[in-house]
């Protein structure tokens, strides 16, 4: 028998599966998934790899053999072997790459290589001398890595020579990072004569107490019983030298939501509710991989129409997945499932630990667990017999991977809908353009729900024209329609959440003399301020610096703050609200794990009067106290050089005034914008998502942009700008003339990205416009190949995103 096997190796010269052969005492222990130790290379070196396909017959010539199984777990079921091969072809990543990103962080096998004592030396060489010196005062072993770094010249020559001398042997040794967490604990393990001796033959008091607590209890972890006994652990262990007790380890599973919270009463669902979960449901009990997009305004509900869809597949047997696109809807999501289901739930997002994530994950493999809830990466949770995916806000672009593999958890989603006969529901209040378009067409099925729960009406929306403010002498960050309006949410006991898309205090800073603006030294972009520790910071490359008081080219004084973040707004809230509560959403205040949790569970505890945040507030977020939302520019994202900024806008705007009006009281929005002729604010003020559709499938279609084509975006980069030009033009040259090409298709490029030195490194980028962004695999991969084999750029940087949520 012989399996195809991904090895761990990082080169893209290896992106392939190998075959090796499977030794008689291994099989039917090896399967698809199975972690192995295999030799690699021609030093045979020692790799972790995983199972792709079990065979019995293999083409491939001088077949190695298995050494062994390196972990009982396995690293992914039998069902991801497709979808691994889907994302090869459709992202172009390496295989190893894909593996590490469905499994685990942290559970793969590091394998090192070690230098052992072996035998005695009785030659004189002065450096073999030294290298056993090293090795001996090191425990008689050492990793090849520590024992070279002691060494201005390479020592593989004299490794090599003592290991032929038999002086010394190599190992490879196996670790990893991530492993079940385990307690140590202590129980009896002597007969009930031999204990109540030995309590009446011991002296000391505190092993007296050790014994009566437990001959009490079954078992107990080694810090309770040395806290209870108030004694010490030399007590402890001397119970087991003298075999009274033994120690063994429990594994234990980390806890990432309260296990405790009590279950809830469904509410009733309304006439809208009812339908959509009716359908929902057929689709479901049809094992058909169909996709439905679920397009329910703001405050419908739309939460238990997945809660009772869920209800219903897992009471047939199958298993659930639900993706939210920001890990601050998580906790509010979990506690209205763990109030359903209880402890049926896992999540996996990356705000967890990797020892919770890997427990979560260990849960879901183990088919503990059948319902789960996350961020992007959890579309790959090993859940067996799928019956339904919900992908929550779909329309978000942070189901798009920005890293490789740059997939779009959408199309995983529904790859894995394909493969287990699973639903895929696709729910918005503002559906992306490329989903409605699909649903109007047919592809998938359209479900509405036009109306909020109980009847609820819609929050009122009024734009301010900010510019008639200027005119009328209001500097302020506040219009006065919306300071009056804030006012007097705090009067009432009302809260208010107030958007403003950019986090700091400030865009730029700049001198008014000379007209400096202080430049990030390794990116091509303006510092932002942040005043609550007076820095300055990029947020492309993490760069932070001192904020200047005085010009370092004028030396003038007037340094002045330009543009706004949510700290501005913060600051501006204190003084002209002195008496209001304020607490701040965005990456800054919500940086440590859990953080997003206690600002949510604050903001609704302690009644704050007003929570200013990012887009992360925009999202999902149900508080029935809110009332008014506040828009503080609505053109932070609408002059972005990005086809998407029109979308974007009206996207954002739409979803961060539905959080208003939520409860029993009507709610309102104001939205403040320096274009207030633009369509996108125009129709918010209506809620009027279709004609903004028509409108931007319109454009959409003139421009010849998705979802009538497909883009890829190759980026280049490096830290020599010609070298990064000139490779981007060899590429264009190397995927060879378009006009060679039957189908329709564009190529935009080379130019300079719009962000043209990230990190130090000079970027450009070409822009391709086609029907099938699969159709040219081959030519990008060969394009990127030729590039890549002249060393003038085999520093240079290639990356290749299809269908990219940002072009910059």
């Amino acid at each position: 028998m012989y399996a195809e096997i991904v090895v761990n190796h990082p080169s893209r010269a290896v992106d392939r599966v190998f075959d090796y052969r499977i030794p008689d005492e291994l099989n039917g222990t090896i399967r698809v998934g199975t972690r192995v130790i295999v030799p690699f290379s021609r030093n045979n070196a020692e790799k972790e790899g995983y199972v792709l396909r079990v065979k019995e017959n293999t083409d491939a010539k001088r077949i190695k053999e298995i050494i062994g199984i390196s972990s009982c777990e396995l690293a992914f079921k039998p069902d991801m072997v497709e979808l691994i091969e889907f994302m090869h072809n459709r992202y172009l990543a390496p295989y190893i790459e894909l593996i590490h990103t469905i499994i685990p962080t942290g559970t793969s096998i590091k394998t090192v290589e070690w230098v052992v004592l072996d035998g005695v030396y009785s030659g004189k060489n002065k450096t073999d001398i030294r290298i056993l010196e090293l090795i001996s005062d090191n425990g008689g072993g050492m990793d090849i890595y520590s024992l070279s770094s002691y060494f201005d010249v390479s020592i593989k020559s004299r490794i090599t020579a003592l290991e032929k001398q038999g002086i010394v042997r190599r190992e490879f040794r196996h670790t990893r990072d991530i492993n079940k967490r385990k307690i140590r604990a202590v129980r009896i393990c002597a007969d009930d004569e031999r204990v109540e001796e030995y309590m009446g033959n011991t002296r000391s008091k505190i092993q007296k107490r050790m014994l009566m607590i437990l001959k009490d209890n079954e078992l107990i972890s080694t810090a309770d019983i040395v806290r209870f006994s108030m004694g010490n652990y030399s007590a402890l262990s001397s119970l087991v030298k003298n075999g009274i007790a033994e120690f063994f380890d429990i594994e234990t599973e980390r806890s990432v939501y309260d296990t405790n919270m009590g279950l809830t009463v469904p509410p009733t669902p309304t006439e809208e509710q009812k339908k959509a979960i009716s359908e929902i449901k057929s689709a479901v009990d049809n094992k058909s991989d169909s996709t439905i997009l679920l397009h329910g305004v703001t405050g419908s509900g739309k939460t238990e129409v997945f809660l009772r869809a869920i209800e219903h597949t897992v009471n047939t047997g199958r298993s659930a997945l639900v993706l939210v696109p920001e890990i601050s809807l998580t906790p509010q999501m979990v506690s209205r499932f763990v109030g359903r289901f209880g402890k049926r739930i896992a999540i996996l997002h990356s705000g967890l630990s990797l020892g919770e994530r890997y427990d979560q994950w260990s849960r879901i493999m183990n088919n503990e667990a059948d319902i789960v809830i996350g961020a992007r990466s959890a579309v790959f949770a090993p859940l067996t017999n799928i019956g339904i995916i919900i992908i929550d806000e779909e329309h978000s672009d942070t189901y798009k991977s920005e890293m490789s593999p740059r997939y779009h958890a959408r199309e995983v989603a529904m790859m894995r809908g394909k493969t287990h006969g699973a639903v895929t529901l696709l729910a918005s209040a503002t559906p992306s353009i490329e989903s409605y378009y699909y649903a109007l067409l047919g592809k998938y099925k359209l479900i509405k729900m036009n109306k909020r729960y109980n009847e609820a009406s819609m929050p009122h929306i009024d734009v301010v024209d900010m510019r008639q403010e200027l005119e009328g002498g209001n500097k302020s960050m506040f219009s006065k329609q919306l300071y009056n309006a804030v006012r007097q949410n705090i009067d009432k006991g009302e809260q208010t959440i107030l958007l403003m898309n950019r986090r700091g205090f400030s865009t730029f800073v700049s001198c008014r003399k000379c007209g400096f603006v202080p430049q990030c030294p390794n990116c091509n972009i303006s510092l932002t301020y942040h005043s609550y520790d007076n820095s300055l910071k990029c947020h492309y490359c993490g760069h932070k610096q001192p904020n200047y008081s005085v010009c370092p080219v004028c030396d003038s004084k007037y340094i002045r703050y330009f543009g706004g973040g949510t700290q501005k707004v913060e600051d501006e809230v204190a003084r002209i609200f002195p008496d209001a509560t304020v607490i701040r959403l965005d990456a800054d205040s919500a940086s440590r794990k859990n953080s997003h949790k206690e600002i949510l569970d604050k903001f609704v505890k302690d009644r704050i009067d007003i929570m200013i945040g990012t887009q992360m507030v925009s999202k999902g977020l149900d508080f029935s106290n809110v009332t008014l939302v506040g828009v503080m520019t609505a053109d932070t994202m609408l002059h972005i050089n990005d086809f998407r900024s029109t979308e974007r806008t009206f996207d954002l705007l739409e979803q961060v005034s539905g959080r208003a009006g939520r409860g029993d009281k009507a709610g309102r929005a104001i939205i403040q914008t320096y274009n207030p002729d633009n369509y996108a604010i125009e129709l918010v003020k209506t809620h009027n998502y279709s004609e903004f559709y028509n409108k931007t499938i319109a454009e959409r279609r003139t421009m010849w942009y998705p979802p009538f084509s497909e883009m890829i975006c190759i980026r280049f980069s490096s830290d020599d700008n010609d070298v990064t030009r000139k490779s981007a033009f060899m590429f264009k040259e190397s995927f060879g003339d378009i006009n060679d090409i039957s189908e329709p298709i564009a190529v935009l490029g080379p130019i300079p990205s719009g962000i043209s030195r990230i990190k130090n490194k000079y970027r450009w980028q070409m822009l391709i416009k086609c029907e099938n962004a699969d159709n040219f695999n081959d030519r990008l991969i060969m394009a990127s190949e030729t590039v890549k084999s002249d060393k003038a750029y085999e520093n240079v940087q290639i990356q290749i995103d299809k269908n990219p949520i940002n072009i910059y």
